[in-house]
């Protein structure tokens, strides 16, 4: 990996205004696990293209999981002022204001999000979470419906389900979906399980 590094830097430093050089790199660096190269070559971008919505988008994300999440909801905004029925950029500002405990914000990105791109099993998912989290447990059953939907194996939608049936007190579903969930492989949460399945 250091001599594909080493091409790629050379190919920055003899081309430095390649905005698809700069790009490579940065993925490469994201890659090695190199994440304060790859967050300052993201920089080098948007310095020379403030308005790279693929820089912007992966800035934000690398952002976020480094837990700078404000500077990652400032790559988004910006990511969604250049294109603002981005599903990928909307489902980013969901996680985040999830996250930063906008529970409001997160289901309206979330569901902007869908508004565009419906079949996003997992985005139908984070929307359950956001609705568990709100107390609203049959728009939860409903979104994860959803994702199962678009992918009916999709452990964590059941998981999320057997949660909303629960606080339903519908039991006998929630041991199902549990059940379920279990089998495709999803880590239960034990106490959970303990909860639904005794």
């Amino acid at each position: 990996m250091d001599q594909a590094l080493e091409i790629l830097e050379k190919e920055v430093q003899e081309n430095p205004k390649s905005i698809f050089a700069h790009h490579r790199l940065a993925l490469a660096y994201w890659r090695a696990g190199k994440l304060k190269e790859a967050k300052e070559t993201l920089k080098n971008i948007l310095k020379l293209d403030p308005h790279n919505f693929e820089a912007l988008t992966n800035l934000g994300t690398l952002l976020a999981q480094e837990g700078e999440l404000e500077e990652a909801r400032k790559a988004f905004v910006l990511a969604l002022k250049i294109y603002p029925a981005s599903p990928q950029s909307l489902t980013n500002m969901g996680l985040i204001s999830f996250q930063l405990g906008d529970l409001s914000s997160a289901e309206r990105y979330y569901r902007e999000a869908l508004e565009q791109k419906p079949d996003l099993p997992a985005v139908w998912v984070n929307l359950s979470t956001v609705l568990i989290a709100r107390e609203d447990y049959q728009g939860a059953i409903e979104a994860c419906q959803k994702a199962l939907e678009y992918d009916p194996s999709f452990a964590m939608a059941y998981n999320n389900l057997a949660v909303a049936y629960y606080y339903k007190e519908e039991k006998a579903l929630a041991r199902q979906a549990l059940t379920r969930a279990k089998e495709l492989g999803y880590p239960v949460n034990p106490e959970l399980e303990k909860l639904i399945l005794s």
